[in-house]
């Protein structure tokens, strides 16, 4: 009897086994990019890059009131505005008639203006990875000018496959050192935490022109690039440099100064440094050792950085690298930005919280003396 129950229930329940709730691949529109600028009827604009799904695609279709317009190459771009990321997202549901899913997003372009607004931003972030499930993994960029330009103009390398290409170029450079490896979700934290410093990739519209600043050698350089980087589109678009989030302000780095950045934090492992027109290779085998000294009045912050030098006089190299990384800890420090952690160490040398919370480390921070050895 009570394997027949059994068995009736088993019978029963079979159906509610299967995927009852799932969504056809037909039914679902995946974004690729996103940006995000200050609205001009309202708080926010966001931008949306969707693959083309259909074999003609369309000419135009109305997005909140605006003519949609259709990439060339194999893309869809949607434009909404509203006084926030749901609100936006809302109306694009009401745009296109797929549900968006943001889990394949390979790129959240921020515009320079919104990293201003610092409130709406944080929304931004905690709806995105909360509420609406975006990839955590996708890169976060800060961009000079509109967000909105860089999906407008942006071109594929190679075909209408654009986020395979700006992967694999975002890999390129990061490997180089001359952006910082940052994802949305390690972004939104770092910028959660008083403590630490939020970092982003820095594009630039147009050329990096923004970037521009006289070689050496007296010609101008139009496109900042660090080393001799290929461009990651044939159209106007670079990527190269770092966005720097303070407490209240926003620092840029160019592409040089991203690479010492990340030889401080451990995340490079060669540099081509130039010294009167001869460029070596620096390779360094490990990060950078940091030692924080609060004993005296005066605090100090101890870097050994340690390198090798694929030349027989390596002198010059050195102190040319450390008087770089000293005039970037000065940049950084008049502007109350922390790359050395010194947050970190300083709190280790307390015995409570209660020692913490006294410890005015901002201020400690503010008057510290650098001791830079390049061995």
């Amino acid at each position: 009897m009570r394997r027949g129950i059994l068995l009736l229930l088993v019978l029963l329940l079979l159906p509610l086994s299967g995927c009852y709730d799932a969504m056809d691949l037909g039914d679902q529109i995946f974004a690729v990019n996103l940006a995000l600028d200050t609205g001009e009827t309202h708080a926010l604009r966001l931008t949306m890059q969707f693959p083309q799904i259909t074999p003609v695609g369309k000419e135009a279709s109305s997005a909140a009131g605006q003519d949609s317009e259709l990439s060339r190459d194999g893309y869809t771009i949607e434009q909404v505005e509203g006084d926030s990321l749901s609100e936006c997202l809302t109306l694009i549901g009401l745009v296109t008639p797929r549900h968006v899913d943001l889990m394949h997003l390979r790129g959240v372009f921020l515009s320079e203006s919104l990293t201003h607004e610092r409130s709406l931003l944080w929304s931004c972030l905690e709806e995105l990875l909360g509420t609406h499930e975006a990839r955590p993994s996708a890169y976060v960029f800060v961009t000079r000018g509109r967000a909105e330009d860089v999906l407008m103009n942006q071109v594929p390398l190679f075909g209408a496959r654009l986020s395979k290409s700006q992967s694999a170029q975002g890999r390129e450079l990061i490997a180089r050192g001359v952006v910082p490896s940052v994802s949305l979700s390690a972004f939104r934290y770092d910028l959660s935490d008083s403590d630490r410093n939020a970092v982003a990739m820095l594009c630039a519209v147009n050329g990096m022109q923004y970037l521009s600043t006289p070689s050496p050698r007296g010609e101008q350089v139009t496109s900042y690039l660090a080393g001799d980087l290929p461009r990651n589109t044939i159209g106007a678009i670079d990527y190269c440099g770092s966005a720097v989030f303070g407490k209240e302000e926003l620092l840029l780095l160019d592409g040089y100064e991203t690479q010492l950045y990340n030889l401080l934090i451990g995340g490079l492992e060669s540099l081509t440094l130039e010294v009167d027109g001869v460029p070596v290779e620096l390779t360094f085998p490990g990060p950078a050792r940091i030692r924080v000294d609060l004993a005296g009045e005066t605090p100090w912050i101890r870097i050994r950085v340690p390198v090798r030098a694929d030349t027989a006089d390596a002198t010059p190299y050195y102190e040319r690298l450390k008087q770089d990384v000293a005039g970037l800890l000065l940049k950084l420090q008049r502007r109350g930005l922390d790359p050395v952690y010194f947050s970190k160490y300083a709190r280790a040398q307390t015995r409570t919280f209660a020692e913490w919370k006294a410890l005015d480390w901002r201020a400690l921070y503010h008057r510290a003396n650098f001791d830079i050895d390049v061995v």
